[in-house]
């Protein structure tokens, strides 16, 4: 039996080593032949024999061929998706506009992200909405914000712990200040679109009815504002978004689920991989993957489907609003792989 990898055992047979066993004896090598390489290898016989005894009884090994038949099962599927996605173009698609009915079957339903290019150029706020349109114009508003996010590896699932309070005027300064960095953000989870005094920037705005549904936007449309530099790591969502750019710049990296790999070390939807800085000795398969990078200029719109991973950084100091109530389901709270790594 020729071991992939040979973690030292001391004591007990290790995690890493009862994975190599049942990875043998589903691949077809003998019971004594796999016993003979934990002993080789440190492992006490009596622990070596007992190990192999119960992973070989009928009851746990036909328990074991199914469980590895169906992840074979599932990763060829994967596999089939992934080298489909090779074979697709290396951009991601910009239009000017695109009809309801396109948009859900080829976009929505298809899980392909696609700029669009017309739409929120069209928008009263593309004029107006700025740092200092936003303290002038609702700057009494009280809102919500996230500081201190520099100090934290994990600043994004920290948002709860990091948000503080205060007038939208006092964070639009704040903003105007701030060096270029990841520490100062106002996100969706914040909810600001949610108050009600923040209703005047609806005004500004040509709402999307065809693709959307207005009467759904309560805790579905987000509210963006921060300086040049803030990040959101690599990561999925469970619903669809369409992520409109009003002011500034950010730049995206897009990833689609069938790149697999990326659920190495996940948790829950976030990746352990930095695109701006991968570990190619970790993630190998990342110089092959299917990465697409989008630069959004004011008056784009990205659809970033479901489950697709994304990193995005603001290029200068940036407003957005993203829409998760589209006329279509958009509840996926059940994909979360990172869940089962």
């Amino acid at each position: 039996v020729a071991a992939r990898k040979k973690p030292t055992i001391v004591r007990e047979l290790a995690p890493e080593w009862l994975d190599w066993v049942v990875e043998n004896l589903l691949a077809g090598a003998s019971p004594p032949d796999v016993r003979r390489t934990l002993e080789g290898n440190g492992v006490p016989p009596a622990r070596a024999r007992a190990a192999v005894a119960d992973l070989t009884r009928p009851t746990v090994l036909r328990t074991l061929r199914r469980a590895r038949q169906t992840r074979m099962q599932y990763a060829t599927i994967a596999r089939l998706g992934a080298a489909l996605r090779h074979a697709a173009p290396k951009a991601v698609e910009r239009v000017d506009d695109v009809q309801a009915d396109a948009f859900f079957s080829r976009y929505f339903a298809g899980n392909t992200p696609v700029v669009i290019t017309g739409r929120v150029r069209r928008w009263r706020a593309m004029g107006l909405w700025s740092p200092a349109y936003l303290r002038r114009e609702l700057g009494r508003v009280r809102v919500r914000y996230v500081e201190g996010r520099e100090r934290e590896v994990d600043f994004d699932m920290k948002t709860p712990q990091l948000t503080k309070t205060t007038t939208l005027g006092a964070y639009a300064t704040k903003v105007e200040r701030a060096r270029p960095g990841n520490d100062l953000y106002l996100v969706a989870q914040n909810r600001n679109m949610d108050l009600p005094a923040m209703q005047p920037l609806w005004d500004d705005v040509e709402v999307p009815v065809d693709l959307v549904d207005p009467s759904r936007a309560k805790g579905a449309v987000a509210f963006w504002f921060g300086p040049g530099g803030t990040v959101t790591p690599l990561h999925h969502d469970t619903c669809n978004i369409l992520f409109c750019q009003v002011y500034g710049q950010k730049r995206l990296v897009l990833v689609p689920p069938q790149e697999t790999f990326l659920l190495r070390g996940a948790r829950s939807m976030y990746a352990a991989l930095d695109p701006e800085n991968p570990d190619l000795q970790r993630f190998p398969e990342w110089s092959t993957a299917s990465v697409f990078e989008v630069v959004l200029d004011p008056g784009d719109a990205l659809f970033i489907p479901v489950g697709w991973w994304h990193q995005v950084r603001s290029l200068s100091v940036s407003i957005n609003l993203a829409f998760a109530n589209f006329r279509a389901p958009n509840s996926f709270d059940w994909y979360r792989p990172g869940d089962f790594v």
